[in-house]
């Protein structure tokens, strides 16, 4: 019986060592395409209770309504960045014209910049020195020509078209991930069960929870701040608020990142001379965001993920720094997975403690 359990021990062992191994070259290989799939993986537990609710209509017919569901999610995603870009485009030669004008005459001041309290006739005296003359222009914005925007444009373009055969893969592998959802998730919390007991199955419901409290909750808040901004943005008459808005919805998903694109909105319209319409955008857009984030967006993702703000912070920032906009989604889940693991510890401690 003991050379039986030794045998079965290392046999064991090295089954071990040899699904490390395949793991470790199948990660090495699918490496370039990780991000594809973790988006597909985090779409696709965001969009499983819809899914799910269709598919017992149509039982049927999975891959057809996981095909109509990636295709949503491309509508979704792309309508909003196409239309930015054709406003960029638009604006292109309103730039170069712009920018030959500069370099032909100077830029002036705008004349609100001299009544700022404290700093105003300073700032009017460095900006005459850098942009007002011709000679000052050209030494600040030479190196700019419609050559160099143009081989600018060209490295975008390509970058471009790598991401959209990514997200095509995305696509495909949300297909996969819908269609075969409920013998994945039935599979998954077998293995869970089997490799960390009772805990293991409450770890991965919890930790999907999250993942679908945290992308819908801040997709749809990101949307509507971007959204009642936007109003702001036409109303205030920012030019291209068609622009402006996108912008802002998709810099919503980043913390501060609104602030940055309706503040930039507001220096607009004070270099305008109309300075009341630019602090009170500012201010709106500042009341906007500070609602949703601290009130409406708790609400709404409810109790799947309570993370402090620090480290709500830190997983966003950090997810964002190592796996970019998918980090987003996934950073913040990992520091809630961090937060359930210590209480579940604690929690184990103190029932072994005598009463």
């Amino acid at each position: 019986m003991i050379v039986f359990n030794q045998r079965h021990g290392a046999v064991r062992t090295r089954q071990l060592i040899l699904v490390g191994i395949v793991l470790l070259l199948a990660a090495w290989i699918a490496w370039e395409f990780l991000a594809p799939l973790a988006w597909a993986a985090v779409l696709a537990m965001a969009e499983w209770p819809l899914y799910r609710r269709a598919l017992a209509r149509w039982a049927d017919r999975p891959t057809l309504l996981a095909s109509l569901f990636a295709f949503a999610t491309a509508l979704i995603i792309l309508v909003p960045l196409s239309l930015a870009g054709v406003s960029l485009a638009q604006e292109s030669q309103a730039a170069l014209d712009w920018l030959k004008q500069a370099q032909a005459t100077g830029v002036p001041a705008p004349p609100w910049v001299a009544g700022i309290p404290l700093v105003g006739l300073r700032l009017q005296s460095y900006w005459q020195q850098h942009l007002g003359t011709p000679e000052a222009a050209n030494t600040l914005i030479g190196s700019l020509s419609a050559g160099s925007i143009f081989g600018w444009t060209k490295s975008v373009g390509t970058e471009i078209a790598r991401e959209l055969g990514l997200f095509l893969i995305t696509l495909i592998a949300l297909v996969s991930l819908l269609s075969r959802g409920a013998m994945i998730g039935h599979r998954a919390r077998r293995l869970a069960t089997e490799m960390f007991g009772e805990m293991g199955e409450d770890f991965l419901e919890r930790m999907i929870a999250a993942v679908r409290g945290t992308v819908n909750g801040t997709a749809l808040v990101s949307f509507s701040e971007g959204a009642i901004i936007g109003v702001g943005y036409v109303v205030a008459g920012v030019p291209q608020p068609l622009l402006f808005t996108t912008f802002t919805m998709l810099l919503a998903l980043v913390p501060f990142g609104a602030w940055a694109a309706f503040g930039l909105a507001s220096l607009i319209i004070i270099g305008g001379g109309h300075v009341l319409a630019g602090a009170l955008l500012f201010a709106f857009g500042a009341t906007v965001m500070t609602v949703g984030d601290n009130v409406v967006q708790p609400s709404v993702i409810g109790s799947a993920v309570e993370l402090p703000f620090l480290l709500a912070m830190i997983g966003a920032f950090g997810g964002l720094a190592e796996l970019g906009l998918v980090g987003l989604f996934i950073g913040p889940v990992i520091m809630a997975a961090l937060m359930l693991v210590g209480r579940q510890w604690i929690a184990r401690g103190d029932g072994a403690r005598p009463d």
